[in-house]
């Protein structure tokens, strides 16, 4: 009798830690974007490098070999979080789940299109960042990009120091994909990581073909008789915005079997692939619309609406029919402002009255 008590304690035990393990690997992959918090933190010890602020073990290994580009990571993580806010501002779902990292919200766990476009724009983000840090610098581990092998036509010349998107592009991939390892090392092969692992690698893609050809002009009184061209990278805003568009057009798949392997393909009859660049999800999204534990939705009761605006904005849809309530705000700005010689500027504080509207 004491021997089949035991042994039912011991699988008790066993299902309860496999289940903890679940748990805290549901919502690793994109731990590290909390390291907005530590934007500022003087990166210049190992110690820093820790799980306390989303790292996972490899990413740990990768932070204590790389504190220089640390300071860029995390200005990844911020330019991901303002982002992902700033493009979904006005959807139900408006990515603030985002801050509760490294908790486990529960909207980054399930296969959704917003947790694909989480795990797109934090991959794109960093390949920003750590690009733009290469060129200007502040690591020895990379300089300027590469000078595209295209001829310059008469009018410019290739020169300057681009962005490195080569560096950026590989170093994102060893430390978003760390947290797609298993702690033996081996890649992990769930739907779950096969479709985070894509949607790194798309918002990678989209980075590297958001190039642009930035100029300098030389010459005398800035006649611009001579101008040196660079590739780089735009106004992250803009890569943001490309990754709403493929969050809108986002492919649902199905985890099948071809050729004795597991691969994900898209659900749509007729249609046998998708691209590189595309995001894709498995998981149908809630309507956000009301608070709900199980899928992450904190609903839009109290959300700010515009009852003049087309489009998801609207008092309408972001409301979900229930309806808005009318109210005003005053807000003290700065008016007439006067600069004075040499060397300030006088403004008067001036009053204005808002009138907005939120949801019941």
């Amino acid at each position: 009798m004491r021997v089949a008590v035991a042994d039912g304690l011991t699988m008790l035990l066993s299902v309860v830690l496999l289940l903890l393990l679940l748990s805290v690997e549901r919502c690793s992959s994109v731990k590290w974007l909390a390291l907005h918090r530590v934007k500022h933190r003087p990166w210049n010890t190992r110690n820093n490098c820790s799980r306390k602020v989303g790292l996972v073990k490899q990413q740990i290994k990768l932070c204590r070999d790389n504190l220089d580009l640390m300071p860029s990571v995390a200005r990844a993580s911020s330019v991901s979080v303002e982002t992902c806010q700033s493009q979904f501002s006005d959807r139900r779902w408006n990515c603030s789940s985002i801050l509760l990292l490294p908790g486990r919200p529960k909207d980054l766990v399930r296969g959704t299109r917003e947790k694909a476009y989480v795990y797109g724009i934090a991959a794109a983000a960093m390949v920003h960042t750590i690009a733009r840090a290469c060129s200007i610098g502040v690591t020895t581990k990379c300089s300027c990009g590469v000078l595209p092998n295209t001829p310059p036509s008469g009018t410019f010349k290739w020169g300057g120091c681009g962005d490195d998107l080569h560096f950026g592009t590989y170093f994102t991939q060893k430390f978003t994909d760390a947290t797609l390892r298993s702690k033996t090392g081996k890649v992990k092969k769930s739907t779950k990581a096969m479709m985070d692992e894509h949607n790194f690698a798309a918002g990678r893609h989209v980075a590297q073909n958001s190039l642009v050809t930035s100029c300098k002009c030389h010459g005398v009184s800035g006649s611009c008789s001579i101008k040196t061209c660079w590739k780089a990278l735009p106004d992250f805003d803009l890569i943001g915005a490309a990754l709403k568009e493929r969050y809108a057009l986002a492919v649902e798949v199905k985890r099948r079997k071809r050729k004795k392997a597991h691969v994900l393909l898209p659900i749509q009859p007729g249609r046998d692939s998708f691209s590189r660049d595309e995001l894709i999800y498995y998981a149908k999204s809630p309507d956000y619309c009301y608070p709900d534990e199980k899928t992450g939705s904190v609903g839009t009761r109290g959300r700010l609406c515009d009852p003049m605006t087309v489009g998801p904005g609207n008092c309408g849809p972001m409301c979900c029919g229930r309806g808005a309530d009318n109210f005003t705000m005053e807000v003290v700005e700065r008016c007439e402002c006067k600069y004075y010689w040499c060397c300030y500027v006088k403004c008067k504080a001036c009053t204005r009255v808002l009138n907005l509207s939120k949801c019941r």
